[in-house]
């Protein structure tokens, strides 16, 4: 959207947040947040639905409120205390009345997501008033309504995902990038995975803020990446969409026990997915479903099974906390963050060690660094549940937050933590994985 030079134009067209107690302030598409998918609507050759723009744009404006009010001095207590915002919301959105039929489903995924309290307030957007509208007719469609989309981030898992695509059909890969390096990495890898054999389609949404962020939780990145994957479905027709995030990393269970819920990312997490199949089917009121494939696997079994995924394309991935944010020329890894080491550990226990010593670390021995200490300490508490005589009630005890994972069943759970610790104690060493006692912080 371009906002006019007349202001009242300006807040009319806008939204409005505030955080706890602080004045109300406007939160301007297009100027204050930036959204930007003319590369799609382009591509796709058609127009996006109102509920599919409507879905984008609320999460491009959850992500923004969420990024620039920053969380108490004293969010990082052991009991969670600090942690929560109070968030109000107000969204310009072209169908008023169907968004705030389905409030409640909303608020129960920000809070979910970001253990934060919101407030959504929604009134009608001017016609043609939003960064998604467009006024361009189109001659034919470039992209069959029978195509399926999934996300692909530039990470391994959902290079992963590309890749198995590629073996059956000509996929569509929808993106979302917050900077140009996020960008470049998606498109290279893209074109790399698909070749020139096939017709696939990759689709880029961008999203940046005009001033710079607060918080750097961004707890809100899943809805985002949902939404733009939710919303791309139903411009094409389809009820469906393919994610490609591993078990291990979408639940993702503590490291410390003073590391309280969503402290840990829920981007991809299994009730992630499950309210946001819930939100959609409510908008579209029809059921729409997330298609998981890799989430009762291990990261190294769902590299083990794309075998035809090459070395140079693996160590191409970006899996690191701060890879899209590195400024070190040629290096995307640190090498010693949780996402690193699983990263690491998966590709060595695939049998991919290439591909782990083809990519650049920073830090190529994380022995002694505090996140592989957290890691080994995680370990231990897994390994003494699962030898319990009831292994699921050793689960709970130690990781109460496993009763979230449903729709998968424990023995599921079980069966995909028995394998992942197999698998460290395997490679473990490689890694400089030390043991230790279990009583440690």
């Amino acid at each position: 959207m371009d906002i006019g030079q007349d202001g009242d134009s300006q807040l009319r067209r806008s939204g409005w947040f505030c955080a706890d107690d602080s004045a109300r302030r406007p939160l301007r598409l297009g100027y204050d947040a930036r959204l930007d998918g003319r590369a799609v609507i382009d591509r796709i050759a058609r127009e996006l639905p109102p509920k599919a723009a409507d879905l984008i744009e609320i999460a491009a404006m959850a992500y923004a409120a969420d990024r620039l009010a920053p969380r108490r001095a004293d969010s990082d207590a052991a009991d969670g205390s600090g942690w929560s915002r109070r968030l109000w919301l107000q969204i310009p959105v072209r169908v008023p009345r169907l968004w705030t039929s389905v409030t409640e489903h909303l608020t129960e995924f920000l809070g979910w997501l970001t253990h934060d309290d919101w407030t959504l307030e929604f009134r009608e957007l001017p016609i043609g008033g939003g960064t998604l509208d467009t006024a361009q007719g189109f001659l034919f469609h470039m992209v069959p309504h029978s195509s399926s989309p999934a996300l692909f981030s530039g990470g391994l898992d959902s290079a992963l995902g590309l890749a198995r695509d590629v073996r059956e059909f000509d996929p569509i890969a929808v993106s979302v990038h917050t900077n140009n390096r996020m960008q470049g990495v998606q498109r290279h890898l893209f074109r790399q995975i698909t070749g020139a054999r096939t017709r696939g389609v990759h689709l880029q949404y961008h999203v940046s803020l005009q001033e710079p962020d607060r918080e750097s939780s961004q707890r809100t990145r899943g809805l985002l990446f949902l939404a733009a994957g939710i919303g791309t479905a139903w411009a094409l027709g389809q009820d469906c969409l393919r994610v490609f995030e591993n078990g291990i990393g979408a639940i993702n269970l503590p490291y410390l026990r003073s590391q309280f819920g969503p402290q840990a990312t829920r981007s991809m997490h299994p009730r992630t997915l499950w309210l946001a199949e819930r939100l959609a089917s409510a908008v579209s009121g029809r059921p729409f479903r997330i298609d998981a494939p890799f989430l009762t696997c291990t990261k190294a079994e769902a590299v083990r099974s794309v075998p035809e995924i090459s070395t140079p394309i693996a160590a191409a991935t970006v899996s690191c906390d701060t890879g899209f944010a590195a400024r070190v020329t040629g290096i995307s890894h640190c090498g010693a963050c949780t996402s690193c080491l699983l990263r690491r550990q998966a590709l060595i226990a695939a049998d991919q060690s290439g591909a782990d010593a083809a990519t650049a670390y920073r830090n190529r021995a994380p022995a002694g660094t505090d996140d592989l200490s957290a890691v080994a300490w995680q370990l231990d508490r897994l390994a003494a549940a699962l030898a319990e005589p009831d292994p699921w009630h050793g689960l709970v005890a130690e990781f109460p937050s496993v009763l979230d994972v449903g729709p998968l069943t424990p023995a599921e759970v079980i069966s995909l933590y028995r394998a992942y610790v197999q698998e460290w104690e395997a490679v473990g060493p490689v890694l400089g994985l030390r043991r230790h006692d279990r009583s440690a912080a």
